[in-house]
């Protein structure tokens, strides 16, 4: 499945569409999700491309995630 979101955004904006969305996997009786990739482009406020980099220079190409927090109660079922 494919969600996109089209125009510029700030990262509080993006956010918020993102959970918005919400609703929408409800609707559709979407109840967990196994994994997911988040492609983006950075960009100023001008639309333009930006290259975000390390404090060495290099350019940062991405990364993985772990996911959310679990809380010990989470994995007790408390």
């Amino acid at each position: 499945m494919k969600v996109r979101f089209r125009g510029i955004y700030t990262l509080d904006e993006f956010f918020q569409a993102v959970y918005e969305q919400r609703r929408t996997f409800e609707d559709h009786g979407i109840e967990y999700i196994r994994s997911a990739s988040l492609y983006y482009t950075p960009v100023d406020a001008y639309g333009d491309s930006v290259q975000p980099q390390y404090s060495t220079g290099e350019p940062v190409e991405g990364w993985n995630s772990d996911g959310p927090y679990r809380t010990a109660a989470q994995d007790y079922g408390l």
